[in-house]
């Protein structure tokens, strides 16, 4: 919503400047700062208003708290920088949960006004430039947190500080992606990668690549996905420590080739994952890529290779001890042979259906009609 000027020129105007004054504040008023006696006094008042706030919340009254809590905050402003935003900083968190969107507004505007007096310091006082831009993350204005996270990467790089460099970048990434704004988180993460790639794979190598796959992903973006995925596959195959999330990986490159209309790779990765999920004795998992090689070859019409995965995947139920999975598969069995027009074959698995269905007590009904069906139809 459109905040109203006057109401913003209000609220960032000099608390002294008032008329009235504040009644928290000296009497008769000044104009100049205010002495160390008047800061404690007036933080000592301001703390009592903070209980009443409180109190105010937690019995509902949020319309009384919001209007005091913005007085509050105001009125910090004569103490200091440091405290002020720690006031913003607490208020913040409550407001954006009250869903008071002119406030957080304010407070916005309250700290867009101190960021160029805090940027021409020298040096900076990363603190609380890093408190400012936390704080605007939790009152949802993006563009200036990542603005200001910008500048703070900046002068990290300036000055060789690689972790603070990487901190800031990976910060610019998670704001891209709480915005929804997931091509630019995707690239925040790619420039990520590039800085932590080295001869010998780290760990923040690694998780830069997931979340790169992971943005890509949510842009819909298969091919993206897929070149950052080959890439955390050589990773993972570097090192023994990350072979067991080799098939999953390979599951998830599958996934991506079959949406770019490769089917042929796409076959060629399932059935390495699938390989590589049965010798790690990941079981849910080489179930679920039978599951979508199943679809792929019925798809493609390979026959003989559907009968066969059926074959792995009842296989693979039976070691688990699956009994719905065993069930739902004769079920798809004796569909899938009724299309291949083999009456014989189907009933028969819907007959092996049916007697998991029972031991089950559970779609006995619907296993009975298809045997009952497929009988009148005088299969042998």
């Amino acid at each position: 919503q459109v905040l109203p000027s006057q109401i913003q020129e209000a609220f960032l105007a000099d608390p002294l400047s008032d008329v009235p004054p504040d009644p928290l504040l000296p009497s008769p008023p000044i104009s100049r700062a205010l002495s160390p006696l008047e800061q404690v006094a007036l933080n000592q008042a301001l703390d009592q208003l903070l209980a009443t706030i409180t109190e105010l919340g937690q019995a509902g009254d949020t319309q009384r708290a919001r209007e005091l809590w913005m007085r509050e905050v105001r009125l910090r402003r004569l103490l200091g920088v440091k405290a002020e935003l720690i006031a913003i900083d607490r208020a913040a968190l409550t407001l954006r949960d009250w869903n008071a969107t002119q406030d957080l507004q304010l407070l916005s505007a309250r700290l867009t006004t101190l960021v160029p007096s805090l940027l021409a310091q020298t040096p900076l006082p990363l603190d609380q430039l890093e408190a400012i831009a936390a704080t605007y993350g939790i009152l949802g204005n993006l563009e200036a947190a990542l603005a200001l996270r910008g500048t703070l990467a900046e002068d990290a790089n300036r000055r060789g500080d690689r972790g603070a460099y990487l901190n800031q970048l990976e910060r610019i990434a998670n704001l891209y992606e709480a915005g929804f704004q997931f091509p630019e988180a995707a690239h925040s993460y790619q420039q990520l990668v590039a800085i932590a790639t080295t001869a010998a794979v780290t760990k923040d190598q690694i998780r830069f690549l997931q979340a790169q796959i992971k943005n890509l992903t949510l842009a819909q973006d298969p091919g993206g996905a897929l070149g950052a995925q080959q890439q955390l596959l050589q990773c993972y195959l570097s090192d023994s420590s990350y072979w067991p999330q080799v098939a999953s990986l390979q599951y998830a490159m599958a996934e991506n080739q079959l949406l770019l209309g490769d089917r042929s790779t796409a076959s060629r990765q399932y059935q390495m994952a699938y390989t590589n999920a049965m010798g790690g004795q990941q079981l849910s998992l080489a179930t679920a890529i039978l599951g979508r090689l199943i679809k792929l070859y019925e798809s493609l019409g390979h026959w003989t290779d559907v009968d066969y995965l059926y074959e792995q995947l009842l296989q693979v139920h039976q070691t688990t001890g699956n009994t719905y999975g065993l069930m739902d598969s004769f079920d798809q069995l004796g569909q899938l042979y009724e299309k291949q027009r083999n009456p014989q074959a189907a009933l028969s698995s819907y007959r092996r259906g049916l007697a998991l269905a029972r031991s089950l007590d559970y779609r006995q009904d619907y296993f009975e009609t298809q045997i009952r069906r497929l009988s009148q139809m005088k299969v042998p």
